[in-house]
């Protein structure tokens, strides 16, 4: 009886070393699974901060050049401005010339196109002194 026991012992022994390896095996194929994980994610985040850093950079780039354009369309609004203020103060003396041309007198001249008196003559000497 006593070795049944003995016998029956080992056989309990015999399946909890073989649980217990099995356990162990399981959870050092598990530790492998994780570790191969991690190094896969360290690898993944490596990879996007370097495509973050690129992207930061094309960034900068990108509004480093709308600045300049900013300052392109700046430059394009003030010689605009520039041109329409010439254009509007040249606009008298070619109405006045038409007007000259229709035999208007330098006192019309003066009061419809806002010239000086000194303005007026000089277009009528010119305009006469051409024709």
């Amino acid at each position: 009886m006593v070795i049944s026991v003995l016998i029956a012992l080992t056989g309990f022994a015999c399946i909890g070393l073989f649980y217990q390896g099995f356990v162990l095996r399981n959870t050092q194929h598990d530790a492998v699974n994780l570790a191969d994980t991690e190094a896969d994610l360290r690898r993944r985040i490596q990879q996007l901060e370097q495509e973050l850093g690129a992207l930061c950079s094309a960034s900068v780039g990108a509004g480093e050049h709308v600045v300049r354009l900013e300052q392109q369309v700046q430059r394009m609004i003030e010689r605009q401005n520039q041109l329409e203020m010439r254009a509007a103060t040249d606009r008298p003396y070619s109405h006045a010339s038409q007007l000259v041309k229709k035999g208007a007198d330098i006192d019309e001249l003066v009061d419809t196109c806002g010239l000086t008196r000194g303005e007026a003559e000089l277009l009528v000497m010119m305009r006469r002194g051409a024709a």
